[in-house]
């Protein structure tokens, strides 16, 4: 396998907002001469786009390599985003830097041997309503990076683990909304993955725990699942018993503490499951 790191302002040739923003792609891929030809030359290989949470505040490497390196074993090339959050950038900044990483993956597809219409796009906590709102653009929204609507780049299919979705009543993910809106955004609700379900949506897998306290579950994630239910939208929900926020991957690599592991031993199996969704819904790994 290969690595890439990508300065997606650079590559696209856009202007920075300013001095503290990220947008950089950081992938882990398999080789097709040095991987593939050994095993099976007419392999293609989907892609994902990995979203990190950190509540719009921070980045979180916990959900970053790691989750590429478990999809790595189900067969994606995987690459995740590094991208500006508050305070020094708030939306739409790390809207457009997903829309540039889709349409970098989405380019790129034949050099990572992959297919374009195959990228799905995995998010965790905040990082899952990022994700989310990539997967339900506004027509407002795609002007903000012209290149992606032009090549026709989309998310073929959203993994979401304990996502903000931001419900319309107050909870303790409402906070998130502030940091990606600002402290003054009059209406921070408007940015709820509830509202945007009409732009359309592609099938999603989503999980949660039931003692998750920082993103409650039923104001969220299954508020998610039943309109996607509502909309006839292709979608599997999970709901583990045990485990705090944040399980990322739940292995050795990313537990927060001792105790959390007992916990991420229930949930462990996420990985899997939602590899075979995807393969179900048409994201998994085909021959040429």
């Amino acid at each position: 396998m290969k690595v890439t790191n990508i300065d997606l302002y650079k590559y696209f040739n856009e202007p920075r907002p300013n001095k503290k923003a990220r947008g950089m792609l950081h992938g882990l891929f398999f080789d097709h001469d040095l991987d593939d030809k050994e095993m099976c030359p007419k392999r293609v290989h989907p892609m994902m786009l990995v979203i990190p949470g950190g509540g719009y505040c921070m980045v979180s490497r916990r959900e970053a390599n790691p989750v590429c390196l478990a999809f790595a074993q189900e067969g994606f090339n995987c690459f995740w985003l590094d991208y500006s959050v508050a305070p020094d950038n708030y939306y739409p900044t790390a809207l457009c830097e997903a829309m540039m990483a889709l349409t970098y993956l989405y380019k790129k597809a034949k050099h990572f041997n992959s297919d374009p219409k195959a990228i799905a796009v995995a998010g965790f906590s905040a990082g899952g309503h990022l994700a989310g709102l990539l997967g339900t653009l506004t027509d407002e929204e795609k002007t903000l990076f012209p290149q992606l609507p032009k090549c026709g780049a989309k998310v073929a299919a959203l993994v979401l683990g304990y996502p903000v979705v931001g419900p319309l009543e107050p909870d303790c993910s409402s906070q998130y909304f502030a940091y990606l809106t600002g402290p003054t955004d009059p209406n921070p609700n408007r940015m709820s993955l509830l509202r945007r379900l009409d732009h359309g949506v592609p099938p999603s897998y989503v999980w949660a725990t039931e003692e998750d306290t920082v993103v409650p579950p039923k104001t969220n994630a299954e508020a998610f699942v039943n309109a996607l239910k509502q909309k006839k939208v292709p979608c599997q929900y999970h709901l583990f018993q045990h485990g705090a926020h944040g399980l990322s991957t739940c292995d050795p690599n990313t537990y927060l503490m001792q105790q959390d592991h007992q916990a991420a031993d229930e949930a462990r199996g996420w990985v899997e499951e939602a590899a075979q969704f995807l393969a179900s819904v048409g994201v998994g790994i085909r021959e040429r």
